[in-house]
Order: C-alpha cells, then structure tokens, then sequence
C-alpha cells in the first residue's frame, strides 16, 4: 500500500511511535504525523485530513466538524478503552469505523479494586494517617459500632459492570471466599456464571446486598449518574463504594454525605484526571474519615502500558495490509 498516512495524538516520542511500525516505515510507505498535545479544534481538523488512520484517546475530541474533515479515513483506534469523546452517529454516517483498546488496563485496575477492598475494610490509610499525627485509634477501632475493621472473607462484593475489568476482579476477589454478585446489561448464561462464582442481581438488589459496590461500567448517556443519590441511599448500612471507572457515574456530593452520616463505611474513588479534579474532591470530601483515592492511575502499570500500545498497533497493521480491524464497536 502507498501513501498509508498515520495520525497520532499520543503523547510518545516521535522516535518511539516510529518504531512501533518500523519495518513498514523503511519500506517507506507509511508517513506518521504526531500531532503536538491540546490542539484546538480547527489543528485537529486540519491534521485528520487525508488520513488514512489516526491513533488517538479518550481526551481528544472527534465531534461531527472533525469527522466530516477526516472522511476516508480507514480507522479511528482509541489507544483507550473509553470512546466517549467521539460522536459515534456522525463517525457511522460517515462510514469511518471507530476501535477502542478493550482489556488492556483490566488486570491492573483490577489489581488496585482488590487493594481498594482491603485497604478500605482495614481502615489502614484512615489509621496511618491518625498515626502520623500522634492519635491513636485502637480503640476507636475495637468499639462495637461503625468504625470497626472487617475481613474480605465472606461479604458480598457487587461488580456493576462486568466486561474485561470487572471479570478480572470477580476472579481475583473469589480465593478470600468473598460471595460475588453482579449486574450488567446482558447477563452471563448460566454456565458462564457458574464458572466464574457469580450470581447476577438487579440494580436494586445489587445495591440492597453489597457490602463492597464496585463500579466498573464505561461512561456513556446511559450510566451517567446511575449511582446517583438515590441509588446510594438503598446501600447497605456500613457497605464500601469504590469507583475505579469515571467521576460522572458517581453522584459524589451524595457520597460524601452518606460517608459523614457514617451510613457508608467507606470509599475508594480513582477517577480524578487532573489537578483542579484533585483539589475539588479533596475540598468534597474534606473530613471523611475512611476514603482513598487516587489520580485515576489504576490502570497506569508498566506492565498495562505494554499491553495498551500493542492492540491497536497490531489493528493499524491489520488496515494497512488491507484486514478487516478489530474491536470496532460501530456498524460501518
């Protein structure tokens, strides 16, 4: 194939993107264009005209300006799992298949979730920090009430959201002889679920018996706000919500009440993007005793970023040499 044009907007070296297709760039038929971080509008159409295929993330926006400006494009691959900053029903109009990076990040957020659990039910970050001040809370701790620290072994942990992440942790929560229950759009057969060690519940229920919620479900106009105030209301008394997915799914004004009211335990919450997300949240949840959270890096490892560049550079490979590519999650 000549004239194969690549587009990327990931933040990596030009030396580094180029040899993920070396062989094919000194065959000199295939010319990638790194375009610079926080484009304007009017720079991200310009630089998607006449490409062949363009490598891009969830923070760059493909609005129908855009996509009418890369119209012949072969792929639009996500080196992420989230496609929400693209709008679909123009990219499908136009006749441009749009890939994202399934199950590349699953077995490190996974990984951090399970962290999360014990971290939360342990109390240990609450007791560390208490700690570092010279207060001592052992028997705060030992009182027979609220504030009392909790094996994983037998409480029910609720996986909403069950695709390549949250199969990951239902496998790795299952040996502390946790009870695993979930809830998804499509529901496992029977079989599937046997062989995982779930029970599939209703949203409602999920939420009445989990003593542990994890949320795992892709941001999209369906589950924005669906654990919303009046969802964490029908939590169980004392239960852990941790949300490793994204911040718009979580009502956290809601959260953060229910956690002073101490009728939560406690919270995990990855999903803070920048420093402003970091400072609002902080400020929200300013005095809650048993909350950690992080600057959504739960799917950060080394080990992750290996596998997240692998996925769609194989896709790329498979369009140039005239393949149909995978993961396309549009009807093109």
């Amino acid at each position: 194939m000549c004239g194969f044009r690549l587009v990327s907007f990931l933040d990596f070296p030009m030396e580094t993107q180029r040899g993920w297709f070396k062989g094919l760039i000194e065959s000199s038929s295939m010319d990638i264009v790194i375009v610079p971080e926080s484009p304007t509008e009017q720079e991200i159409c310009e630089s998607v005209h006449g490409a062949t295929c363009i490598l891009t993330h969830f923070g760059i926006p493909f609005n129908r300006r855009v996509l009418e400006s890369a119209k012949g494009t072969k792929l639009v691959q996500y080196g992420t799992v989230g496609y929400g900053s693209i709008d679909l029903i123009a990219a499908t109009e136009l006749g441009i298949p749009v890939a994202n990076n399934p199950g590349w990040n699953a077995i490190s957020v996974a990984e951090h979730t399970v962290m999360a659990m014990l971290v939360l039910l342990k109390k240990s970050f609450y007791i560390h920090e208490a700690l570092s001040r010279g207060i001592s809370v052992k028997q705060e701790l030992r009182a027979p009430d609220n504030n009392q620290v909790w094996e994983l072994y037998g409480k029910t942990v609720g996986i909403l959201g069950l695709g390549d992440i949250g199969t990951q942790v239902a496998k790795r929560v299952k040996p502390f002889g946790a009870k695993i229950i979930y809830n998804k759009r499509n529901p496992l057969t029977s079989e599937e679920e046997e062989k995982l060690g779930v029970e599939y519940r209703t949203l409602t229920r999920l939420l009445e018996e989990s003593d542990i919620l994890t949320v795992h479900v892709p941001l999209t106009d369906e589950t924005r706000g669906m654990v919303g105030k009046d969802q964490i209301a029908q939590m169980k008394k004392n239960s852990i919500l941790i949300n490793t997915a994204r911040k718009d799914i979580v009502d956290e004004e809601a959260l953060a009440n229910a956690l002073r009211e101490e009728r939560l335990s406690g919270a995990g919450l990855d999903v803070p993007r920048d420093p402003e997300d970091m400072v609002l949240l902080h400020k929200r949840f300013e005095g809650v005793k048993n909350i950690l959270y992080t600057p959504h890096m739960s799917g950060g490892t080394r080990e992750a970023m290996i596998r997240a560049i692998k996925q769609p550079i194989a896709n790329i490979v498979r369009v140039y040499n005239d393949e149909k590519p995978l993961y396309v999650v549009n009807q093109v």
